[in-house]
């Protein structure tokens, strides 16, 4: 039946080739602008009165009709917020028509009404949106040059049916209608970035600052010229070529982070832009830099199920196992550049875009842990640092030929994580000896995090430095593709028009990850213990160690730092009475360490975490697609296409052994794999406009999820001691979503844009992670011989069995009160609000006693159960009131982002939640009496929110982490 369905759309589309037809004419070209500024407005439609001929302006406000028949007709330019104008034209056949326009803003009878700085990006946006031939969001240019949000991220943030997963108190990898980052495509001037993750296909953009932004687009449903494995969507970052005449930005800001509370977060910004050679040529230049305090406080909790306890609702009860507190002193930097050059020419343009980002990460953690099995206690001092780098080079061209539109594009994409060493050490009580005591006793399995805080009596006296390691992390992914399209313009009709598209793409990327972990052990390791004799005897003299340390690790108060200050620990919340840490290490002292360790060749290599993660990926990606946009009279659009994909994967990694008991008793092969994956993706779409005012569009499409790179992976770790093993999968299937949407949007120059869209995804092949107990080894592929008379465990991926299902609705309203008297007018307001509900079975295994007596058998039982999915938040609101009043501009937003499911673990109980997390941000913006020159603020979190999580859904604390609010005060100049 899918084939069936596959070969009826491409018959309808050839037919339609075969059947377009018209006599050649003439073209409509030209420019629509704002008559009171001259800037161009993007997204106008400008159409031949009682036909359905026309066309939308793009970015640069430019717009073309091609095959226009001879004859006097009337050229209709419609823009939301602005006033609508007609001009009869004479078209003489074979002669192109250049004709501009010039659009004045609505205006109440007998008053001159002045459009406001946010009320112009509000209305872009509109226009944009409404423009698009599929379902799409936008930020426009103006928006986010009047929001100077952290990053791109938290731009993208306050769209509807977008929630953001957050990282140090800054939005960072974005998730698409419930849909996790990895299900998600990133863009810069429609190029893919490639993936910043370790492990899977998501992209971070908090590495990428606004400022350098032109807009961004949000496609939520794709046409068949689109890549196929966007399920949630597509996001865009735009960077648009220069406009005429030379233009300047800088920007310098500096502000105050509470957590440290100091004045020493800074950003600038600067950007210059002209054409030459009677506007030609085009280069526009920016680069940015900023560094943010990213510190943070963190209260934790660990659970475990009680299982002889009775269930609530079906439930085991749980039992607080562990509590955590971490003090984590975090900068970020982050360092961009841009240049875009492009040449017009008579009949199409070159365009030459170049990107590069760059974060830095530094950070220092102190964390203590606090075991209720046992009372034991650990502590973990971290010294980290990591730099993330993505850059786009891309060739882009379009040319008209005749009556063909033809573009091109050549792009290379490189996303690099390298991570020199994070230094951590582990310091623990000396053997056998239990960390502290609690007034509670036995009642602490059910007291709170901060309830059992409160009652522990610190007793170890004989701390001792356990372990240092350094894990060293170097990534590459690189992309390098060639795309071409075709279009055509067709005519049966004055009432049925269009075009045929098709066209083609080939890329071929590479990821190369190389990870070494080395450590030193002084706890009951042979060869450690011999260098910490070393030390006492000639590398250390003077750090104080003598022959009690070349036992069970060194004494911990030798590289202990007793004034470390974690400040107002938790902003005094939480309920702590003491924010003492019982230990924190001394950075230099390890570091000393680690640099002797490794001058003597006692610093020594981790087999399991030193090869796990090595491989070498590439893929080379075949597509070609084509496709129609038919309008058939003014009410009605339908667009019927069709895309083949064709994936080839080529694998190497590592398959590991450890026999023990030593870090060396293991043995490496080497494995590959070679698959390759085939798959086409009808995608039709159909828009009805009845009314001016009315606009409706569904969507049935389909799109793929790719394996994430270490799901697939055919490495495997092979512990025999245990037993266990961790491996990939690499006979996962791709999971197929099929995708339906509908939504409808009422629109005028009072109301604004008002819009409603429902939409369901139903997921075939969903891959998830899975745990379970097996001495079979046909369920490990048979990559091992396990042990016969024991199970062993195995963590590795799988494909669902059950479909998963995501549906929800999307509701949404942009305005403002033009209209209103006085200053009421000046106000700008937006809210949107989403709701999602997601469904799927997770696997799991149980044990089911078979017998009775000293005789019953254990058995391990695989079922699954119900669950939503990870990353899906239920509701998710964003609602923003701006206020312009001649030079004075404010904003203030709210974001409400509701519970999201983390991950799904072995039992229901245990499952992690965020919990339901809002926040205010004020920005203020003055314009200064000196032309082009503006005074802002803006305050971050306002209400200084903790990012909180829970455990199952009798939501008990997890984790509490507060980053504290910020603002900031900057200096812009623009012309």
């Amino acid at each position: 039946m899918k084939q069936f369905g596959i070969q009826k759309t491409v018959l309808l589309i050839v037919l339609m080739i075969f059947c377009a037809h018209s006599v050649y004419s003439a073209t409509i070209s030209g420019q629509v602008t704002d008559a009171a500024t001259g800037e161009p407005l993007p997204g106008a439609n400008v159409l031949i009165q009682g036909t359905s001929i026309g066309a939308a302006t793009n970015v640069e406000g430019e717009y073309s009709i091609p095959r226009v028949p001879p004859g006097n007709f009337t050229l209709l330019v419609k823009y939301i917020g602005y006033q609508d104008k007609s001009e009869t034209v004479n078209i003489i056949s074979g002669r192109n028509l250049l004709k501009d326009f010039s659009l004045e803003f609505v205006t109440i009878e007998g008053e001159m009404v002045e459009i406001t700085a946010q009320a112009e990006g509000q209305i872009a946006a509109i226009n944009q949106q409404l423009s698009a031939r599929t379902i799409t969001n936008v930020v426009a240019s103006d928006r986010i040059k009047e929001i100077p949000d952290d990053n791109a991220a938290e731009s993208v943030g306050r769209l509807p049916g977008i929630s953001i997963i957050r990282s140090g108190g800054e939005g960072a990898k974005v998730v698409i209608r419930g849909l996790s980052p990895k299900y998600n495509v990133m863009m810069v001037n429609g190029v893919r970035m490639q993936s910043t993750d370790r492990n899977d296909r998501s992209v971070d953009l908090n590495m990428i600052s606004p400022n350098m932004l032109s807009g961004i687009e949000v496609t939520k449903a794709l046409t068949a010229d689109m890549d196929a494995d966007a399920v949630g969507g597509v996001v865009n970052l735009r960077i648009d070529k220069a406009k005429e005449g030379l233009h300047v930005d800088v920007t310098s800001q500096g502000g105050y982070g509470s957590m440290v509370d100091e004045f020493k977060n800074f950003r600038f910004y600067g950007g210059i832009s002209n054409r030459f050679y009677n506007n030609k040529l085009g280069v526009q230049l920016t680069a940015s830099i900023d560094e943010f305090d990213r510190s943070s406080d963190a209260l934790k909790a660990g659970y475990t199920t009680n299982e002889e306890t009775t269930t609530i609702e079906g439930l085991a009860e749980i039992d607080l196992a562990s509590v955590t507190i971490t003090d984590v002193a975090s900068s970020r930097k982050r360092k961009g550049a841009g240049l875009v050059m492009d040449y017009q020419f008579d009949n199409g343009s070159l365009l030459f875009s170049n990107f590069i980002s760059d974060l830095n990460s530094k950070a220092v953690t102190m964390q203590n842990d606090l075991e209720l099995d046992g009372n034991q206690f650990d502590s973990y001092t971290t010294e980290s640092e990591g730099t993330t780098t993505v850059y786009n080079n891309t060739l882009q061209g379009d040319y008209t030929l005749w009556d063909l539109d033809i573009d091109f594009s050549i792009a290379n994409s490189v996303s690099k994580m390298n991570v020199p060493g994070d230094l951590k050490m582990r310091v623990i009580p000396e053997q056998d000896q239990a960390g502290f005591t609690t007034d509670l006793g036995a009642k602490a399995i059910d007291a709170t995090p901060s309830e059992f805080l409160n009652s522990v009596n610190f007793i170890a006296d004989d701390l001792r430095t356990k372990r240092l390691e350094s894990n060293e992390r170097n990534v590459t992914v690189s992309e390098q593709n060639a795309m071409m399209n075709v279009s055509l313009p067709y005519r049966f009709t004055n009432y049925l028009s269009g075009k045929i598209k098709f066209g083609a793409k080939y890329r071929v990327s590479k990821r190369e990850n190389d990870e070494t972990l080395y450590f030193i052990n002084p706890d009951r390791h042979t060869p450690s213990q011999a260098f910490t004799r070393m030390m006492i005897d000639s590398l250390w003299t003077d750090l104080g160690l003598n022959a009690i340390d070349t036992g069970n690790g060194i004494r911990a108060f030798l590289f202990e730092n007793p004034n470390y200050d974690v400040g107002n620990f938790l902003a005094g919340k939480e309920n702590i009475e003491n924010d003492k840490f019982y230990y924190t290490g001394s950075l230099l002292r390890m570091n000393q360490y680690e640099g002797l360790a490794r001058k003597w060749n006692h610093f020594f290599k981790e087999s399991r975490e030193s090869n796990q993660y090595d491989y070498t990926y590439d893929d080379d990606v075949t597509a070609f697609y084509l496709m129609t946009e038919m309008d058939i009279g003014r009410y009605v659009t339908f667009i019927p296409g069709i895309r083949y994909e064709s994936m080839n994967i080529k694998y190497d990694a590592w398959g590991t052994t450890y026999v023990g008991p030593e870090f060396y008793d293991f043995y490496n092969e080497k494995i590959k794999l070679n698959k390759t994956e085939e798959n086409w993706f009808p995608q039709i779409h159909l828009r009805i406009k009845p009314f001016d005012w009315l606009d409706v569009r569904l969507a049935s499409t389909k799109s793929i999820i790719y394996p994430d790179y270490r799901a697939m992976s055919p490495y495997y770790y092979f512990s025999s001691g245990s037993p266990s093993i961790s491996m990939g999968n690499p006979t996962l299937s791709p999971a197929i979503a099929q995708n339906y949407d509908i939504y409808t949007s009422i629109y005028d120059n009072y109301i604004g844009l008002f819009t409603l869209g429902f939409f369901q995804k139903d997921m075939e092949d969903l891959i998830t992670t899975s745990r379970f107990y097996t001495m079979d080894a046909e369920r490990i592929f048979n990559t091992v011989t396990i042990p016969q008379n024991k199970n062993t465990t195995v963590d590795t991926w799988i494909n669902l069995e059950d479909k998963s299902t995501v549906k929800g609705f999307e509701v949404d309203w942009q305005t403002n009160f033009w209209y209103l008297p006085g200053i009421l007018r000046s106000i700008v307001f937006s809210i949107n609000y989403s709701h999602m509900d997601s469904e799927t079975r997770f696997p799991y295994q149980f044990v089911r006693k078979e017998g009775t007596g000293i005789f019953a058998k254990s058995v391990f039982v695989d079922s699954t159960r119900s669950g939503r999915m990870p990353n899906q938040s239920n509701d998710i609101l964003n609602s923003t009131v701006g206020f312009d009043y001649r030079g004075f501009s404010m904003r203030l937003s709210f974001l409400y982002q509701g519970n999201t499911l983390n991950s799904a673990s072995g039992r229901e109980e245990l499952d992690p939640y965020t919990d339901d997390y809002y926040r205010w941000d004020l920005i203020i913006n003055q314009k200064l009496p000196w032309h082009g020159l503006e005074l802002y603020s803006n305050i971050k979190n306002l209400t200084n929110r903790p990012d909180r999580y829970f455990v199952s859904k009798f939501e008990l604390l997890s984790s509490a982490v507060y980053t504290g609010r910020t603002a900031d005060v900057g200096l812009r100049f623009r012309f």
